[in-house]
């Protein structure tokens, strides 16, 4: 009963999300959703209704002493009772202490290592606090006992009363430091201000709540159920409602084959459903590749784990390996793309001249801003430097999370084809990847970048080929998602290493060039305000979440402006290309529900802004659709006039773009979106194509795939994959360009979404 009341509660929770987002659910929809949802749930369901029944028997036997009698005979025993009372203090703030002790070597640990060193300190400390706790905690159980036996009064010699105060107290204190903290986990009471995270408006308590209410449910049910009178009915329809779910679980596990729509409002609108449907995908694995042929696990051959929705297709052997329905064809040509039309409206002859060029990337950056439409003033210093440069006003990252975009952006190639491991925070090998840097180092150019995020102070790959890779403007004590503000420190920095002549060449002095890459980090959550700011919250549109993130982004803009500034002031300035994109965007609900980044392809989470200032390049707009899979060759071709050898970097120099006559028509190309599966993330991919904006395909893995008219349907609420004379042409394109690509399969363990 439970897994229908829950499945009716999450069936909800993603029927309000998807009408907020504009892509409300039909009615047959909602009722299959919630039918398979209690389907998908019935493990869990049954799982916790025997846990509650086993630990009922365990506190409540029928025979034998229960645990309220238990603590009814250390409260009537004197001697018992006293020594209870001391301990019980001890205990109770010895685990809050561990439970303090061990947030705080977390936070330190997260900031000042990689992932599993990490891991083994928070391990480590746990078990010395723990150690440590317990020690003190025996010293001190003679003492505080004769103290409570000597001084006491009665009341307090009842280890009701001292563990119930003791606890009051602990929870008191963290209640505190969740309200006077920050979200980020900073500020606040001394020692538990960390606990503020818990106030995160992003913290989904669901889970908790949905699996208070099965075992409530059942422990209730249980305690009416051992009535005499009703033993016998209540088995028996405790039984039917068994089998029931049972029934709608052998249900799922082939109905959501036949509807990959159910499947992907399971796997992202709701919560305990997703885990059960992972649970039972993992049993129902014959093969252990991580796929299951059933419960919409897309898996074509449960027999054999080479075939797998991401398993990496051989084109043309006949076997479909990715289990996308049809082979992958041989590798074929680049498609034919229209081109520009005549000579008049080909690039002017120009003399070649190369340039420095500073890059900024900014985390979680949208692409409404200022300068591209959006009504508030977020971002007024780019929007200057916007004034004389090309505007890309359809420019994508390949991802939709930091690791796989950065990596495939400063790589030149996508995130598939990359030597990689399986971590969320990627590491990409070296030497099998070359990054820009060390393209741009073996040029003659000099390289160095300027970071404020743990992630690039790991040795991940990134500092290949940078001659100085500075991260001191890491905020002490930094953690993932905190609320540290490093834009100022960035800005300082990156004015500072600017400023050495060792970096820089004034004009005139010497013909070397230079590449900076410098990454704002403040827009990611969590958000904090900042003095100064305008107030965004009363201007229109005012949506959740959205204001305070516009400060984030107004204080980013704040100190890129002070470091653009000084560029724009130095002798070498005037040689200077600027480029100001973002690594991803992000969402606030208005795609498909989605409130965060990292997991899907929807417009707000991979289009980007992309601001390219050349000193002789004349200001235009460009609506032609772009990728960051270009960024690579523009930087190689600005710096040094050259480009990689063929076949090495994916994308296409901009400077074509740059320097095309004012009137000519700018060559259409298609966008390839890739994001590989990792721990967090299933696959995804996309391709845009045809005149801009043009007609996006996803591809959810398997045969699930989704198609957009993103020219009539810019929210993609409408899929239109079902006609075949759209999908079709777009389908064919999509194989094309991935024969063409060398995938490589990285897999491991799945931690969820």
């Amino acid at each position: 009963m439970a897994a229908f009341i829950v499945a009716l509660l999450e069936a909800m929770s993603a029927m309000r999300a998807l009408s907020d987002s504009g892509t409300p659910l039909a009615g047959s929809k909602k009722v299959a959703l919630v039918l398979a949802d209690a389907g998908v749930l019935a493990p869990v369901a049954i799982f916790v209704g025997f846990g509650v029944a086993f630990g009922a028997l365990l506190v409540e036997p029928e025979g034998g002493t229960t645990l309220v009698e238990d603590i009814i005979h250390v409260r009537s025993a004197p001697g018992t009772r006293v020594r209870a009372a001391a301990l019980t203090p001890l205990v109770v703030f010895g685990i809050f202490i561990i439970l303090i002790g061990s947030a705080h070597a977390e936070r330190f640990a997260v900031g000042h290592g990689t992932p599993s060193e990490s891991g083994l300190t928070i391990a480590i400390a746990a078990m010395v606090m723990m150690l440590a706790i317990g020690l003190v905690s025996l010293a001190l159980l003679p003492i505080v006992w004769r103290l409570t036996a000597r001084y006491a009064p009665p009341r307090l010699r009842d280890p009701l009363v001292t563990g119930a105060i003791s606890f009051a107290i602990g929870a008191l204190y963290l209640a505190l430091g969740i309200v006077t903290g920050d979200t980020g986990g900073a500020g606040g009471l001394p020692g538990v201000g960390i606990f503020a995270v818990l106030a995160r408006p992003e913290l989904d308590l669901r889970p908790l709540l949905y699996l208070a209410i099965i075992a409530a449910i059942a422990y209730l049910g249980g305690k009416v159920a051992r009535r005499p009178r009703i033993k016998n009915i209540a088995a028996g329809v405790g039984g039917f409602v068994i089998v029931a779910v049972i029934g709608l679980c052998f249900r799922a596990s082939s109905a959501l084959n036949q509807a990959p729509d159910i499947t992907d409002l399971l796997e992202s609108q709701t919560v305990v459903g997703k885990v059960s449907l992972g649970i039972l995908r993992k049993a129902t694995d014959k093969d252990k590749d991580g796929y299951s042929a059933k419960f919409g696990g897309g898996d074509c051959n449960d027999q054999d784990p080479h075939m797998n929705p991401t398993a990496v297709e051989i084109p043309g052997n006949g076997i479909d390996e990715d289990c996308s329905g049809a082979d992958q064809p041989i590798a074929v040509a680049e498609p034919d793309v229209p081109d520009v039309a005549d000579d008049s409206q080909k690039e002017p002859e120009r003399e070649k001249r190369t340039f420095n060029v500073v890059l900024f990337t900014i985390d979680t950056l949208r692409a409404d801003l200022s300068f591209s439409g959006y009504p508030k003033p977020v971002t007024p210093n780019i929007e200057e430097l916007a004034k004389k440069s090309i505007v890309y006003e359809r420019a994508y990252s390949t991802a939709s999370y930091t690791a796989k975009a950065m990596g495939s952006m400063m790589i030149g190639r996508y995130a598939s084809e990359t030597l990689r491991n399986w971590d969320h925070f990627t590491t990409y090998a070296i030497p099998a990847n070359t990054f820009l840097a060390k393209r741009v180092k073996a040029t003659g150019a000099h390289t160095f970048a300027g970071h404020c995020h743990y992630y690039f102070s790991w040795a991940t790959g990134y500092r290949d080929g940078f001659e100085v890779y500075d991260t001191s403007a890491i905020a002490p004590g930094m953690a993932d998602n905190d609320s540290s503000t490093t834009s100022d420190r960035l800005s300082d920095l990156a004015i500072k290493m600017l400023s050495k002549p060792d970096n820089v060449t004034p004009k005139g002095e010497e013909d070397r060039r230079f590449f900076a890459w410098f990454h704002y980090f403040d827009p990611h959550s969590q958000y904090v305000r900042h003095a100064g700011a305008p107030d965004f919250k009363s201007m229109p549109p005012n949506i959740p979440n959205r204001p305070i993130y516009d400060e984030e982004v107004w204080f980013t803009d704040k100190h890129i402006g002070r470091v653009i500034d000084y560029i724009q002031s130095q002798p070498w300035g005037a040689d200077t290309a600027i480029i100001i994109t973002a690594d991803h965007g992000e969402a606030f609900g208005d795609a498909h529900g989605v409130k965060t980044h990292g997991h899907e392809l929807w417009e707000s989470l991979v289009r980007v802004p992309l601001v390219v200032y050349i000193p002789d390049a004349k200001p235009r707009r460009v609506a032609e659709k772009r990728s960051h899979i270009d960024i690579a060759p523009t930087v190689l071709d600005l710096v040094s006039g050259t480009k990689a050898p063929p076949g090495e970097l994916r994308g296409e120099s901009l400077l074509k773009d740059a320097y095309a006559a004012p009137d000519a028509k700018l060559q259409e190309r298609d966008v390839y979106l890739d994001m590989p599966e990792g721990p967090y993330n299933d696959v995804r991919r996309a391709l845009i194509t045809g005149p801009s904006p043009g007609m996006k395909l996803i591809h959810f893995g398997g045969k699930r795939y989704q198609l957009y008219d993103l020219a009539n349907d810019p929210g993609e609420n409408n899929d239109l994959s079902s006609n075949p004379d759209l999908f079709k042409p777009a389908l064919e394109r999509m194989e094309a360009l991935r024969s063409r690509m060398k995938e490589i399969s990285v897999v491991g363990p799945k931690v969820g979404h």
